[in-house]
């Protein structure tokens, strides 16, 4: 940690009642967030081509849509990653988050989010690349929401016909590979051994 850079996203396990004191508490982040929230809920920042958007979906998502709108809208950068803690798509049932999809999703698909970053489901999930809340045919016209858990608590999954790869009960870890030489992105998810669990390429 004295090392690398952390990039932290509010769950809801960091919120003590209606304030995540621990967490404003131990970590000092960009203060570049919506007006419409508290400092140091969503934030975000450029490294390199890439443009990272951390979002607080424990707050109204509405509230935050302009400003990730706007952050989508004045980049230049290759990439886009967002992420937020209650999922757009859900692995397990009944947990999709209606208002983040509705809401957030829509601004993905216009200004083509590369990957969204997901919890909260504490079952491994990547989706087909979508785009207006349906399957689409490749990674050109879509966006994949990935879903990981890196704990001991598992939950059972769902079928749902935007999975394409789905697992329970295997703590992971995810390593993206951005290489400059070829634009191109590597994406590995590992279990606790280092053993490729799921891997997909993004090339530009």
């Amino acid at each position: 940690f004295d090392r690398r850079p952390i990039v932290p996203v509010l769950g809801n396990h960091e919120y003590q009642e209606t304030q995540p004191l621990l967490y404003l508490a131990q970590f000092a982040l960009p203060r570049n967030g919506p007006k419409t929230l508290p400092p140091e809920r969503a934030y975000s920042f450029e490294y390199s081509n890439a443009k990272f958007i951390i979002l607080d979906s424990n707050l109204d998502a509405a509230k935050q849509t302009a400003w990730l709108e706007k952050q989508l809208a004045k980049t230049k950068a290759m990439w886009k990653f967002v992420s937020y803690h209650h999922p757009a798509y859900s692995s397990g049932g009944n947990r999709d988050n209606v208002e983040v999809r509705n809401l957030w999703t829509p601004i993905f698909d216009k200004y083509h989010v590369d990957l969204a970053l997901q919890g909260h489901d504490h079952a491994y999930l990547r989706t087909y690349p979508m785009n207006a809340q349906k399957r689409v045919a490749t990674v050109k016209d879509g966006t994949i929401y990935t879903i990981a858990v890196s704990g001991t608590k598992h939950y059972e999954q769902a079928a749902h016909d935007y999975t394409e790869v789905g697992f329970t009960k295997v703590s992971t870890y995810q390593v993206l590979d951005i290489q400059i030489n070829g634009n191109r992105l590597v994406y590995r998810a590992h279990d606790v051994d280092g053993k490729v669990r799921d891997e997909f390429v993004i090339e530009k």
